[in-house]
């Protein structure tokens, strides 16, 4: 055996060790890309879900927002409907505590505050 025979033995084991590491290689790559894909679709499946779930809960808050809104809204109007009733209110009391003072001083005999100030004065 000469030595270009030797070179061309150990060139030809050389690759077929590089070729039977570039094929082992090969298949733990497609092994690795298919549980890469199997994962990809479970968190697909997952994300759709979570995003679902998402946009039920979006929709529930939509319409609580609206029913807080529709809540303020009407307090609103009440709190407007007792001021423009409180002041009416007030004056009617008012009003209807001088008239029991006036009917009861009338009837007790009692002279007016202003005859008084003015006796008063005299």
């Amino acid at each position: 055996m000469s030595a270009s025979d030797v070179i061309a033995v150990v060139a030809a084991t050389l690759l077929t060790v590089l070729v039977a590491v570039l094929a082992t290689l090969l298949v733990l790559l497609v092994r690795t890309l298919r549980e890469l894909r199997e994962t990809v679709d479970v968190l697909r499946g997952d994300a759709i879900e979570l995003l679902d779930e998402t946009q039920s809960a979006v929709g529930e808050a939509a319409v609580e927002i609206d029913r807080v809104e529709r809540l303020v809204t009407s307090a609103e109007r009440m709190d407007e409907l007792k001021r423009s009733l409180a002041t009416p209110m007030v004056k009617a009391m008012a009003f209807g505590t001088g008239v029991s003072r006036a009917t009861r001083r009338i009837r007790d005999g009692e002279p007016s505050p202003r005859r008084r100030r003015r006796k008063r004065a005299s």
